[in-house]
């Protein structure tokens, strides 16, 4: 068997085989259904009413954000190789893909607990954008430099840049590495890709203990008093950090989200 070096790859491609080691980090996996139905209705006389384009990703990344905010003690990070230390905001961020595909970016909504449904999207949209057609300098600059850089510095590279934001809490934008880049918790669509269950693992980089995937919402098998009937169903998948969020807590903010999503008319504005 032989074996030859990949041409080209992505930056995002580099960054991932050089920033994970050999699996041993602490995860904890979970599913939750959800019954979209008043969800769908409730996105759907949104778009109507506000003439925005609201999705199901939007709706996920504010339930998820006010949930943090009633569950507090898992807007944790760990610094020093284990010393937890509470953010003072709550930071989602949203995964955006570019180069048809190929790679990656990120868009991070700040303080989203206190945005409405039309702020996220709307934010989420022009970061995106962006991001997508090179304006992000910031995105482009760093991207760059990882497509330039030959492998074997580039996990170097970003150990650096881990201890420089991260430990050091060191802000340096300009140079592509804002302060605690990554937030609270990341929320990844997958549903474009007809996708119905699936998990992602957390980026040592990031430091955020919650990833939420926001599969395809699906007709599916639903008992409802007894009854077994159809229904739209979302099926989020979440990794999270067990060194910071057990199964207990895990729990409460599965619960939480539910009950979110199933009330979204708390979400207008």
């Amino acid at each position: 068997m032989s074996f030859t070096e990949v041409k080209d790859p992505s930056a995002f491609r580099k960054i991932a085989a050089a920033m994970w080691k050999n699996p041993r980090d602490p995860t904890i996996y979970g599913t939750q259904d959800v019954d979209a139905t008043r969800a769908l209705a409730f996105l759907e006389s949104y778009r109507e009413r506000h003439g925005v384009k609201v999705t199901i990703t939007h709706l996920v990344a504010m339930g998820l954000a006010r949930t943090i905010e009633r569950h507090p003690e898992v807007n944790a990070k760990v610094r020093f190789w284990g010393r937890l230390e509470q953010r003072e905001t709550i930071d989602i961020t949203l995964q955006v893909a570019t180069d048809g595909g190929q790679d990656l970016g990120a868009a991070l909504i700040r303080r989203a607990n206190e945005k409405t449904l039309q702020q996220i999207a709307e934010e989420l949209t022009r970061q995106a954008r962006s991001i997508r057609e090179g304006e992000d300098e910031n995105y482009a600059r760093t991207r760059g430099a990882f497509r330039r850089m030959p492998w074997w510095l580039t996990r170097p590279a970003i150990a650096t840049a881990d201890f420089l934001t991260n430990e050091l809490h060191v802000n340096l934008p300009k140079q592509g590495l804002p302060r605690d880049p990554f937030g609270s918790a990341m929320v990844t669509n997958v549903g474009m890709f007809g996708i119905d269950t699936a998990f992602a693992p957390l980026t040592p980089i990031a430091r955020c203990p919650i990833l939420v995937l926001v599969p395809e919402v699906r007709q599916r098998p639903w008992v409802d008093n007894g009854n077994v009937v159809s229904r739209p169903v979302l099926r989020l998948c979440a990794t999270f950090d067990h060194r910071v969020i057990d199964g207990f807590q895990a729990g409460l903010l599965s619960r939480t989200v539910s009950e979110l999503l199933h009330a979204p008319e708390q979400f207008e504005g």
